[in-house]
């Protein structure tokens, strides 16, 4: 059976995060200064990135990259609840529907969300349970290299243990689920914003062991993002209000 997945043929190889990642994602605070999630450059790159993972399944992929790229894409959706309705809204239609042309638009739609999001966690649970309770959704295995690869990722992107070395996230699932990989409890959480860096500090403790310390995970880029999403929001209110 073919796979369900149509990218763009363009093949790219994995960049390594280089020490400048830091300003592109977070921002330098500066008064004015255009930090745009979605470019030209980013989603050609992510894009491919997105074939080369469906096509190759390489042993050395950069699920770092590839998740700082998809931050970057018109398609970022930290929080992911309407991208899982359109996934559930389309295999409805490719489970249920009899008509053979819904069917097929249906799959291409699907398609294109998982592609579009497939550095999303939450994207890729929700594609896995899909593909094991039917093949037309893809092949369970890729979606466990993709859920382990991006997992991994997130645990291994700080200690913890500071600010400077918080864990990196750029979905709010990202956050629960490294709580429950660790093996942490959470006990009491604090919001903190400081410059351009927002944070989280948890209160957690060890289910094994019973120790209890405070971890630090950064949630700049959703926090970043949601923040101006409520912005433009904000201005398009007002801007219906001068209107009326």
């Amino acid at each position: 059976m073919k796979t369900v997945f149509t990218i763009l043929t363009v093949l790219f190889a994995s960049v390594l995060v280089s020490g400048t990642a830091y300003a592109q994602i977070y921002g330098t605070g500066k008064t004015g200064e255009k930090q745009a999630y979605s470019s030209y450059q980013t989603l050609p790159n992510y894009n491919a990135m997105v074939r080369n993972a469906l096509k190759n399944k390489p042993k050395k992929f950069d699920f770092m990259q590839l998740r700082i790229y998809y931050a970057r894409t018109p398609h970022y959706d930290p929080i992911g609840q309407e991208t899982l309705d359109l996934m559930n809204r389309y295999a409805y239609i490719m489970m249920n529907e009899e008509d053979e042309e819904r069917v097929k638009s249906a799959t291409l739609a699907y398609q294109a969300v998982v592609s579009n999001h497939l550095a999303h966690i939450d994207v890729i649970l929700q594609a896995l349970s899909f593909a094991r309770q039917d093949r037309r959704f893809g092949k369970p295995a890729f979606f466990e290299w993709m859920r382990d690869g991006l997992i991994k990722t997130v645990v291994i992107s700080g200690s913890g243990f500071s600010l400077q070395q918080a864990y990196d996230i750029i979905t709010m699932q990202e956050e629960t689920i490294l709580l429950q990989r660790l093996g942490f409890r959470k006990i009491e959480s604090f919001q903190r914003h400081e410059g351009v860096i927002y944070y989280n500090m948890h209160d957690v403790e060890n289910v094994e062991t019973g120790r209890k310390f405070t971890i630090f995970v950064n949630t700049s880029i959703p926090m970043k993002f949601l923040e101006r999403q409520e912005k433009e929001a904000e201005k398009y209110r007002t801007l219906n209000i001068r209107k009326q």
